[in-house]
């Protein structure tokens, strides 16, 4: 039997392939209880699963008793033939399940990345095309919400050429905000982490941002994060110090042999690239995803009723979390084999054609 295995920001994603029954579920079932440890939130992502039998559906039960509640099961990518058997043996009471219907989305939300998804690198805008498109999709009553790495006083300085979105969820789903920019939930970073990371800061080893609800600084500036931001329209935070205040995200500016570093001593956070030189540390709890189910639970809509649009790292769980994930032409080619669909570049409309391809708005 075919699987694919890998981490998605803490979360271990299983994708098996075929079917799923008398004659492979004794390999199903080893390839659950080899692969999946206790402890840590688990998907199963059945996009290239073609059916499900009784034998399959045991290897999931036992999967379920022997991580107990310590850790969630969600499947992902249902196919309708799958739904009927899961809805037909009450595992939709059990579990969490997303069906895949891309032909006819029952979509009621769509969350939308910033740099390189609904803002040109090239021309530093957002596209006419985007903006008419977002407002087409508004007055269908679908809701255009952002999902950003940014922090909100970076983003308003963004020319998003006016669009009044539905939502905020900035500092990649850390800081929750509604239609009128006020916080309705947070993920801070554990006090005991934040510890080593003020330490971090402090040291002065390498360029490091602390950031908190309202306020963000740096602990110094040198020319690797003057050409970082320049290359994304970000601006440099101010140098200031720590006083003690809630912490929802660090960035820190370094190569990829110091990002290792910092993987490797972060237990409680988890470290995605926005740039070459530029990385978002959060906690493991957090992410655009947990960000996008606090906004869910806030609107009562389900997952199925989701898509999102993104084009970097920091935007794998967001895509893969949505009913449907779609990654922008430009976008990084990892990403762009783990979605659901590939739309044109930012630069060449792309998030209008998608619309237009899922029949969500019209000419």
């Amino acid at each position: 039997m075919k699987f694919e295995k890998e981490i998605i920001e803490g979360v271990q994603v299983i994708k098996p392939y075929g079917r799923i029954d008398s004659n492979t579920s004794h390999e199903f079932e080893e390839i659950l209880n080899r692969e999946i440890e206790p402890g840590r939130d688990v998907e199963i992502d059945f996009r290239e699963a073609v059916y499900i039998s009784s034998s399959g559906l045991r290897c999931l039960l036992g999967l379920r008793k022997r991580l107990g509640d310590d850790a969630s099961i969600v499947f992902t990518h249902v196919n309708d033939v799958i739904m009927d058997v899961f809805e037909m043996t009450g595992f939709t009471d059990l579990f969490e399940v997303v069906r895949m219907d891309m032909n006819n989305p029952d979509t009621r939300v769509i969350f939308f990345d910033i740099d390189g998804t609904l803002l040109s690198h090239k021309s530093g805008s957002v596209p006419e095309s985007t903006v008419r498109a977002i407002k087409k999709l508004q007055a269908r009553g679908i809701k255009a919400v952002i999902a950003t790495g940014r922090d909100l006083v970076e983003m308003e300085k963004l020319p998003l050429q006016g669009i009044k979105f539905d939502g905020y969820l900035t500092l990649n789903g850390n800081i929750c905000l509604d239609e009128n920019k006020k916080m309705f939930a947070g993920n801070e970073i554990a006090p005991d982490e934040v510890e080593v990371l003020v330490n971090i800061f402090k040291a002065g080893r390498i360029p490091f941002v602390l950031i908190g609800e309202k306020q963000r600084y740096i602990n110094y500036v040198d020319d690797v994060v003057i050409q970082t931001q320049m290359s994304t329209h970000g601006t440099i935070p101010d140098i200031g110090e720590y006083h003690g205040e809630k912490i929802y995200q660090c960035l820190a500016f370094v190569n990829k042999e110091i990002r290792q570093k910092l993987d490797d001593l972060l237990d409680k956070c988890v470290i995605t690239s926005w740039n070459d030189t530029g990385i978002d540390i959060i906690a493991k709890t957090g992410g655009k995803d947990a960000g996008i189910q606090k906004f869910l639970d806030r609107e009562h809509i389900t997952r199925s009723q989701t898509m999102a649009f993104g084009d970097g790292e920091n935007d794998m769980a967001m895509l893969r979390f949505a009913g449907i994930g779609v990654a922008m032409g430009n976008g990084s080619d990892l990403l762009k084999r783990k979605a659901d669909y590939v739309t044109a570049s930012v630069d060449d409309d792309g998030i209008e054609k998608a619309l237009l391809h899922f029949g969500l708005i019209e000419e």
